[in-house]
């Protein structure tokens, strides 16, 4: 098996660019985690009443269920939380393993 040829391309970005690039990527992905909080903390507002779009008494079981449903979501926030945790550690080494930045106002 040979190895794989990567095509020439006009643009290749720099190293701060792609840090750039991977910090905006990060704070994307906060966002949009944060646009799910929200959204789960309605329904949660919308299931105990709060809003009168619900009306009546919700049972024993269907309190339950909506427990282990935002208790399933919170999980695998907290799951994507950890690798985000880890992506920033490992761009801000790449961002330290070399000072060639344009932006690092000379520090060394």
């Amino acid at each position: 098996m040979s190895m794989p040829k990567i095509p020439e391309e006009n643009f290749r970005p720099t190293k701060d660019e792609v840090v750039i690039d991977l910090l905006k990527s990060i704070a994307m992905e906060e966002n949009a985690i944060a646009h799910l909080l929200h959204a789960e903390a309605e329904k949660i507002q919308a299931f105990a009443g709060h809003h009168h779009s619900i009306s009546g008494e919700p049972s024993h079981a269907d309190i339950i269920k909506l427990s282990s449903q935002v208790s399933k979501l919170l999980d695998v926030i907290v799951m994507k939380e950890w690798l985000l945790l880890r992506k920033l550690e490992n761009v801000m080494e790449l961002h330290d393993s070399g000072h060639d930045c344009d932006y690092c106002d000379g520090e060394e």
